[in-house]
């Protein structure tokens, strides 16, 4: 007779999924709910990924809230995150325009003879 297929609770969803977002393991977790990882990762996929983000970013949004209020460990707590910010764009008029291959090619062959032993024979081409 084969095994009935496992069907998680509510609560096993809330608990994976506040785990996750702490970042602990997918086999720790397991281990806690007395499943294998594979059956984990089968069962618990939303809240392994979507729903770890989720909890996180409660957590944070409650931190924020205590560090406005005055709550400084709140306040440390959230300074001491790392931030992956990236930096805003340039704006158009600031922005390189990498130079395609040929272009580069040709400025590189312009002053090729610098720094070797022919340096003295050839002529610097000056740029234009």
């Amino acid at each position: 007779m084969a095994r009935p297929q496992y069907k998680p609770t509510a609560a096993q969803r809330r608990s994976v999924s506040i785990a996750a977002g702490a970042g602990v393991s997918h086999e720790e977790i397991a281990i806690g709910l007395g499943i294998a990882k594979m059956t984990l990762q089968k069962h618990f996929a939303y809240e392994l990924t979507e729903g770890a983000y989720r909890r996180r970013q409660e957590v944070l949004e409650a931190m924020f809230r205590a560090a406005k209020k005055g709550n400084v460990a709140a306040q440390k707590a959230y300074a001491a995150l790392m931030p992956k910010v990236a930096a805003p764009p340039l704006p158009p008029e600031r922005q390189e325009v990498p130079e395609g291959k040929k272009a580069q090619a040709a400025a590189d062959a312009k002053t090729a003879q610098a720094g070797t032993e022919w340096a003295d024979l050839l002529p610097s081409v000056p740029a234009q």
